[in-house]
C-alpha cells in the first residue's frame, strides 16, 4: 500500500488547466485523506505553514519526537549558567601567616592566637590579623605566647589586613575561590565569574538571532553545542583567573546559541495549539536542568572535575547531527522550497500520514512565501544610519516609546530580581544544595500559574500581581533578616521559595505580554532589546548579592523589594493586550476572506506566539 501511494505521488501531473482537482491518497496505516489542486496548482487548504503542519499531523511520532529533543536541549544551559556558588563555593578562611605556619602551628591555634574570630564583622573576621610580632610569638611557643599576647603587640595591636588567606576545603573540597583567593578585597572578582556569563549571554541574545537567520537554526545549534563544550573543557583547565573568565564567556556565549536555536526550533515545528502550552511551560526544561545542578555539583566536589560533569551533557548533541533536520519554516522564507517538501514527505510517511504531490506543495510554498526582492544596495554610511534608526524606532516613535521604556525597566528588575533570589543563598544563611533544590522546585508550578493567570485575568494584571507577591515575600525576607542576628532556615525559607515562584511566573508573563504590545513588524525587535535589558539585570544581581550583602545582610533584598515594587506599579500603566488580540485578528482581511472563524477563535490566545514567526 505504501508503494502505491509512492508510486501515485510520483507519477501525478498537475494540469493548470483545470479549475480543480481531487486527488485522493492512502496513508501508511490505510488513512485516506483527499486534496484539491487548485488552478495555479496549488494545494486549495494550504495558505500558511500552519496548513501543511496539519498535513503531516503536529501529533504524529516525528513531530513529537522533534519537539523532545528540542526542548531536552533547554535543559543544559542551566549547567553553565546558575553554578558559579558551586563551582566557587566559598570555604571558611582566615588570614594566611607564613610564620606561624612555617613553625608547625595548627590551624586552629593559628586562629585563636591571630585571627579576630569573636567578631562581628565578618570582613574583620576572615580578612585581618592581629598586628603582632609573630617572630617572637614562635620564640615563645603557642602556650606562652597566649599567655602574653598584649606584649606581642606593634603599636596597639589593631587588625590589619593581609594579602593572602588559608581555607578549609574540608567540606567543599577545592574550589575557584579557595584556588584564587577570591576573597577580601578580591571578592568582586568571584561576583565577575557569575556577571561574565550573563555577558557571553547578553552577546549571544544581540549575535545569534542574525545568524540563525542567515544561516539556519540547525547549523547554529551544532556548531554552538560543539563549541560551548569544547568551552567548558577550556575552563576546566584554565591555568589563571582570567584565562577562565575567557572560557566562561565563551560557554555562555555558545550556550545561548544553541538554547535560543533549540527554542526557536521547537517554537517553529509546532502547531499553534502546541505552541501556546509550548511558550507558557517551555520553561520546565530549564528548571529540570536547574534541579540537576545541585544534584551533580554534591556528587562531584573539586571544581575542575565538576566543571568537567556539567559539560559533559553537551556530548549527547552529537546525536542531534542525525536527528535534527533544518526547520521548514526557515527554509520556505529562504525559498528552498525542495529541501522543505522533503522534510514534510519524510516526516509525512513516518507519521503515517498521505502526503500530496511534492510539485503542488512547493507551488503552494512559493505562495505562501514568494522569493524576496533583490535590495537596494546602499553604502556605508546609508547602512549605518538605517541600521541605527530601525534599532531605535521604537523609542523614536511616541506611539511606542512609553511601552518599551517601560519594558525596558520591568525585564531589568524582573531578571535581576529572579537571578538575584536563584542565587541569594549566602545572604540567608541556608544550605547552598537545599536551597537551589527548593528553588528549581518552586519553578515548576510557577509556569503553570503564569499559564492560568494570564487565561483568566490577563496580562497587565496578572504581571502586576506576580510582582506585588514576589516584593512582599522578599520584604518578609528582608525584614526577618535586618531583626534577627540568626534566622532559621525554616522560618526564611517558605518566603525565599514565594518570592521565586511570584517573580518566576513575572518572567513568563514579560515574555507573553512584550511580545503582544507590538505590532509584528517591530514585535522581534521589542523582545530582543527587552530581553538585553533583562540581561543587564541579571550581570549586577551577583555583585548585589556578594559585595552588598556582606556590608549589610538585608540590603539585597531589599533592593529586590523596592525594584519589584516599581515594577508592579509601571506595569499598570501599559494596555491589555488581551481583547486586543481578537480585533487584531478579526480585522485581518485574510482571515475574513478564509471565513475560518473556528480557527480565528482558535488562534487569539496563541497569537502572542504564532505571529513571532510570520514574516511581514
Amino acid at each position: 500500500m505504501e508503494d502505491e501511494s509512492s508510486a501515485e505521488n510520483t507519477n501525478v501531473k498537475i494540469d493548470a488547466k483545470i479549475a480543480c482537482t481531487d486527488l485522493a491518497y492512502k496513508g501508511k496505516h490505510g488513512t485516506s485523506e483527499s486534496f484539491r489542486i487548485d488552478e495555479q496548482g496549488c494545494l486549495a487548504e494550504v495558505s500558511e505553514f500552519e496548513d501543511l503542519l496539519e498535513i503531516i499531523n503536529p501529533n504524529g511520532r516525528w513531530n513529537i519526537t522533534t519537539l523532545a529533543f528540542g526542548c531536552m536541549a533547554l535543559a543544559i544551559l542551566p549547567f553553565q549558567t546558575v553554578t558559579y556558588q558551586f563551582l566557587g563555593s566559598t570555604p571558611e578562611h582566615w588570614c594566611h601567616i607564613d610564620t606561624l605556619t612555617e613553625a608547625n602551628w595548627t590551624d586552629q591555634q593559628i586562629r585563636d592566637f591571630a585571627i579576630p574570630i569573636n567578631s562581628n564583622d565578618t570582613d574583620e573576621k576572615n580578612c585581618k590579623f592581629f598586628n603582632y610580632n609573630y617572630t617572637r610569638a614562635v620564640e615563645l611557643g603557642y602556650e606562652a605566647a597566649m599567655e602574653n599576647r598584649d606584649s606581642m603587640a606593634i603599636g596597639d595591636g589593631s587588625p590589619i589586613y593581609c594579602q593572602s588567606r588559608d581555607f578549609n576545603v574540608s567540606h567543599y573540597s577545592l574550589t575557584l575561590v579557595a584556588e584564587w583567593d577570591l576573597v577580601c578585597e578580591s571578592r568582586a572578582l568571584y561576583s565577575t565569574t557569575q556577571s561574565v556569563a550573563q555577558f557571553g549571554i547578553l552577546l549571544g541574545d544581540m549575535t545569534f538571532p542574525y545568524f540563525m537567520a542567515k544561516f539556519g537554526r540547525r547549523p547554529v545549534i551544532l556548531i554552538c553545542s560543539a563549541l560551548s563544550f569544547l568551552s567548558g573543557l577550556g575552563a576546566a583547565i584554565s591555568p589563571v583567573y582570567s584565562v577562565y573568565i575567557l572560557f566562561r564567556i565563551a560557554v555562555a556565549f555558545f550556550g545561548i546559541g544553541y538554547y535560543t536555536g533549540c527554542f526557536v526550533y521547537t517554537m517553529e515545528l509546532s502547531s499553534p495549539s502546541q505552541r501556546s502550552a509550548v511558550g507558557c511551560v517551555g520553561g520546565i526544561p530549564w528548571s529540570f536542568g536547574f534541579l540537576l545542578v545541585p544534584s551533580i555539583a554534591y556528587l562531584v566536589r573539586p571544581w575542575r572535575y565538576m566543571q568537567v560533569a556539567f559539560s559533559a551533557p553537551m556530548l549527547l548533541f552529537i546525536a542531534y547531527y542525525w536527528i535534527i533536520v533544518e526547520s521548514p519554516r526557515w527554509l520556505i522564507a529562504q525559498g528552498r522550497y525542495e529541501e522543505a517538501a522533503t522534510i514534510f514527505s519524510k516526516a509525512a510517511k513516518i507519521n503515517g500520514r498521505a502526503f500530496p504531490p511534492s510539485e503542488a506543495v512547493v507551488r503552494s510554498m512559493e505562495k505562501m512565501a514568494p522569493p524576496s526582492k533583490p535590495k537596494v544596495e546602499e553604502n556605508l554610511s546609508q547602512q549605518f544610519t538605517r541600521n541605527i534608526k530601525d534599532y531605535l524606532v521604537l523609542i523614536l516613535k511616541r506611539e511606542y516609546r512609553v511601552k518599551i521604556l517601560i519594558n525596558y525597566f520591568c525585564w531589568c528588575a524582573v531578571s535581576m530580581v529572579y537571578y538575584g533570589i536563584s542565587l541569594n543563598s549566602d545572604n540567608l544563611s541556608a544550605d547552598l544544595y537545599l536551597y537551589m533544590v527548593f528553588g528549581s522546585l518552586a519553578e515548576f508550578p510557577s509556569y503553570f500559574l503564569a499559564w492560568v493567570l494570564v487565561a483568566y485575568i490577563g496580562r497587565r494584571i496578572s504581571l502586576s500581581l506576580c510582582l506585588w507577591a514576589a516584593s512582599i515575600a522578599i520584604c518578609v525576607v528582608s525584614i526577618l533578616l535586618a531583626s534577627m542576628d540568626e534566622v532559621p532556615s525554616g522560618l526564611i525559607m517558605p518566603f525565599a521559595m514565594a518570592g521565586r515562584i511570584a517573580i518566576s511566573s513575572a518572567f513568563v508573563i514579560c515574555y507573553m505580554y512584550t511580545a503582544e504590545l507590538f505590532p509584528t513588524r517591530y514585535r522581534s525587535l521589542a523582545v530582543g532589546q527587552s530581553s538585553v535589558m533583562g540581561r543587564v539585570g541579571s550581570i549586577v544581581s551577583p555583585y548585589i548579592n556578594d559585595i552588598l550583602g556582606i556590608v549589610v545582610v538585608w540590603a539585597p533584598s531589599a533592593l529586590f523589594t523596592l525594584s519589584s515594587v516599581l515594577s508592579a506599579a509601571l506595569c499598570l500603566f501599559l494596555p491589555e493586550t488581551r481583547e486586543s488580540i481578537t480585533e487584531e485578528r478579526a480585522l485581518s482581511p485574510k482571515d475574513d476572506e478564509k471565513g475560518k472563524s473556528g480557527k480565528l477563535e482558535r488562534k487569539t490566545e496563541e497569537h502572542c506566539v504564532n505571529s513571532g514567526f510570520q514574516d511581514d
